[in-house]
């Protein structure tokens, strides 16, 4: 019991600094967490998340029954769990709101990443955007589907964001890479025709990120 306390506490933390960040408002975003090899921590739907306490974190099976806890499981349940089924290496799973990835997602633009050296280095060619899925419905887990193997962090068209993570905070540091990626290249194209990095220089930073194991 005291490592779900803990991992509650760390969620609280995350969905906090969320909050904070202008990433999430009101009850949207949810987060969740794998601690056992059949079992999550999830948010609960309708909670705010800038005010989460340790009663809106649920436990659920792979199926999105609930084993502990009052109230139902965050809508967005059916996203999480096909995360989980698709990558092992996952053990936490951010949907947030953050406003300029989308906006991409409403222009249909993926967020490009070859512009930026250490935004390469985390992400590789790019972060795709996912097709519209209305949310809470299984058409969600079936728009990211094709990406997951692939990719950490996906653009969600007119819904916002998913980032994912070893752990909570390797998932957040994605979101929030993400989402000033999305500022800078908002930035650069007000101020002129950024241009990416040459094949050369992406090839240099390839041998680099896997040389790191980077994914």
């Amino acid at each position: 019991m005291k490592n779900i306390k803990r991992l509650k506490k760390e969620m609280i933390k995350i969905c906090h600094q969320m909050y904070k960040k202008g990433f999430i408002n009101a009850t949207d975003g949810n987060v969740s967490v794998r601690f056992e090899k059949h079992e999550i921590l999830i948010t609960r739907s309708g909670t705010h998340k800038g005010f989460l306490t340790l009663e809106d974190i649920l436990i659920t099976d792979l199926t999105g029954a609930v084993v502990s806890g009052k109230g139902k499981p965050s809508s967005e349940i059916r996203m999480h769990l096909e995360v989980y089924s698709r990558r092992d290496d996952v053990k936490a799973v951010i949907h947030a709101h953050p406003p300029l990835c989308t906006a991409f997602s409403l222009s249909g633009s993926p967020i490009p990443t070859v512009w930026l050296p250490e935004v390469y280095l985390i992400f590789g060619n790019e972060i795709p955007l996912a097709s519209y899925a209305t949310p809470s419905t299984q058409e969600v887990p079936e728009a990211i589907s094709p990406y997951l193997k692939n990719h950490d962090a996906l653009i969600l068209s007119r819904h916002g964001s998913l980032t994912l993570g070893e752990n909570l905070w390797e998932a957040f540091c994605k979101l929030e890479k993400m989402e000033n990626t999305a500022w800078v290249t908002f930035f650069a194209k007000m101020i002129g025709n950024p241009k990416p990095m040459n094949n050369e220089e992406l090839n240099l930073l390839a041998e680099i990120k896997s040389k790191m194991g980077a994914s």
